[in-house]
Order: structure tokens, then C-alpha cells, then sequence
């Protein structure tokens, strides 16, 4: 009787070895240093430990290193990584925009942002950006690699905050469990001293304007979140937005018809958006430039509105910019 319950002990742990084994993750993050702000244009720099144990056969691969950022930022052009590591230094570069992650058919942005979202931001106007080892290495099972991966880039000229976003991954390694790539998202980050209201990516939004930065000769999505605070328009089965904009000019052209022009189209779960091309909304000449813009929502009668701080307070004011 004892034998057989130590038999069955033993097996009970080499099961559960083998679950830990089976389960144990091959890459992660395993340290993360930025600073909680930088002046709007300076540069951010990031230090990403990067840990692989890469026990299956893996000839030719280079580190991943993925990077979330404001759209706002290019980051693709004004961004540099270099790396030191136990199996060799050296630089980083963009993935080929066609390039894939093995077994994929998507882009290696497409395909991150599948598998690990875009981390608690709220206005969803920021983009992985992909850079992978210049060198190529034959990582098969090889012992633990510790990567430290520094990052430099230059912030966009808006003041905003964001929760950034960091991956590693290896390119000979498909994406299809989470223990083969790793993932970070940092506090909010606030890029401070520069143009126009802050955008707050990090706090929900009763209203949002995508893209962040915009000519406006560019198609901008206005979204509306009922959810976000209560209003006098919780519950209303259309919404509408009024609106009024300013020429370099300073010439004042206002828009407020509760039409289809200006109808906002519901999401489903409280949330709502209209696609709105600038010129063709406020009927703008061809000598006419935009340089802002305020607005307000309303109710299919226009007597309900919502502003910036719910039922009260100033509209909302979105800055074109000039390119």
C-alpha cells in the first residue's frame, strides 16, 4: 500500500513537472526603464531587457523588438535601437513592411496588435512599430540569452499621454502562444511643452478625434462614448454635432443642422462616430485653410448639447496641422 501511494506521488509530480515545462515561457520582458515624461520633439529613451530561452532549432533568426507609439511620433523614421547581448552587439532596423511573423499572413504590426491589443489606451490612434537585428544568429538551443535593448525616439509635437508599449519576440519563432513572445505596457507617459490641449490617451473619452494630427483636406473620425460620463444625451437614439471653425483667416464658418450630414452613426454599447472630410463639411474655397475647430453634440432637436465637460463648459476644440 505505501509503494503504491509513493508511485502515485511521484507521478503526480512528474506530471506536474511536465505541465511547468509545457507552459514555462521561452521570451519575455523582464525589465523595463523610460522616464514619465520628455518635452514635446526631445527624445525618449527606453531600456528593454529582452529574455529568450531558445531550446528549439531556430538557424538564421534575428530578435524582434516591437514598439507602440502615437501615430503622431513616426516612429518608424525617428527611431533607433541598438542592442548588447551574450551572443553578440549591434544595431536594429524596420522589418520589411511586406515581411510576416512565421506561420502568418499578416504584417508583424498587424499581427502583434492581434495578439496583445494596444494596452489600456483609450483613443486607439497609435501603431506597433517593428524593428528586428541587423545580425542574423543560429539560435538553436542555445543557453539563455539576456538581451538589454536601448531605444531612442524622438516625441511628436503634441502634448499628450500614453501608455507605451514594448514586445520581443524572435523572427524564426511563430506567434501562436503567448509563451513565445513578450510583452510590456508601461504607466502613462506625458509629452509636455508642446502644441495645442492635451490629448489623453490613458483616461476614457467622451469624445475623440482620429487621427490626433490632421489637414483639413484629411478624412477625421469624431467617436462619441456615452458611456464615458453620464449626459442629457445618455439613452438618445441620434446624435448630432455642431460645429464651428476658423480660417487661417480667422474667417468663422459654422455648421449646425441636425441632418445627415452631421448625424453621428451608432457602434452599438453607447458608442457612436462620424467620418467627416473638413472642406467638403464647412463647403470651404480653395483659398481657405483651416486652423481649428470647436464642436458640441446635440439632440435630433438641437436643444440637448454636450460639451467638453458633459452638460456644461467649453466645446470641444481640435487644431489642424499645416503640412
Amino acid at each position: 500500500m505505501k509503494r503504491l501511494l509513493r508511485k502515485k506521488r511521484l507521478r503526480t509530480i512528474f506530471l506536474l513537472l511536465v505541465v511547468a515545462i509545457v507552459v514555462a515561457n521561452c521570451i519575455e520582458i523582464r525589465g523595463l526603464t523610460q522616464p514619465t515624461s520628455v518635452k514635446a520633439g526631445d527624445t525618449l529613451t527606453a531600456v528593454v531587457k529582452a529574455w529568450m530561452d531558445p531550446y528549439w532549432s531556430q538557424p538564421q533568426s534575428r530578435m524582434v523588438i516591437g514598439f507602440l507609439a502615437p501615430r503622431s511620433w513616426d516612429a518608424r523614421n525617428n527611431m533607433r535601437m541598438t542592442y548588447t547581448s551574450g551572443i553578440g552587439n549591434g544595431t536594429m532596423s524596420p522589418v520589411p513592411a511586406n515581411a510576416t511573423p512565421k506561420g502568418s499572413s499578416q504584417p508583424w504590426s498587424e499581427a502583434i496588435q492581434e495578439r496583445v491589443g494596444i494596452g489600456g489606451n483609450y483613443i486607439n490612434d497609435v501603431e506597433w512599430v517593428v524593428f528586428q537585428s541587423d545580425q542574423a544568429y543560429d539560435m538553436s538551443d542555445l543557453p539563455e540569452i539576456n538581451a538589454v535593448v536601448t531605444i531612442k525616439v524622438k516625441t511628436g509635437p503634441e502634448n499628450l499621454r500614453v501608455k507605451l508599449g514594448y514586445f520581443n519576440a524572435s523572427s524564426q519563432q511563430e506567434l501562436s502562444e503567448s509563451k513565445f513572445y513578450g510583452k510590456q505596457f508601461s504607466d502613462c507617459f506625458e509629452v509636455t511643452d508642446g502644441a495645442g490641449d492635451l490629448i489623453d490617451f490613458c483616461s476614457p473619452q467622451i469624445s475623440a478625434i482620429q487621427p490626433a494630427s490632421a489637414t483639413d483636406n484629411d478624412i477625421i473620425t469624431i467617436k462619441y462614448d456615452e458611456d464615458a460620463i453620464a449626459t442629457n444625451l445618455s439613452g438618445a437614439d441620434k446624435v448630432f454635432i455642431c460645429a464651428k471653425a476658423w480660417t487661417t483667416n480667422n474667417e468663422v464658418i459654422e455648421v449646425c443642422s441636425q441632418d445627415a450630414s452631421s448625424a453621428l452613426v451608432p457602434l452599438g454599447g453607447k458608442k457612436w462616430q462620424l467620418d467627416l472630410w473638413p472642406r467638403k463639411f464647412f463647403n470651404l474655397q480653395d483659398n481657405q485653410t483651416l486652423e481649428r475647430m470647436e464642436y458640441y453634440y446635440t439632440d435630433k432637436t438641437g436643444t440637448i448639447k454636450v460639451f467638453k465637460f458633459g452638460n456644461t463648459g467649453d466645446p470641444f476644440v481640435f487644431k489642424f496641422i499645416c503640412r
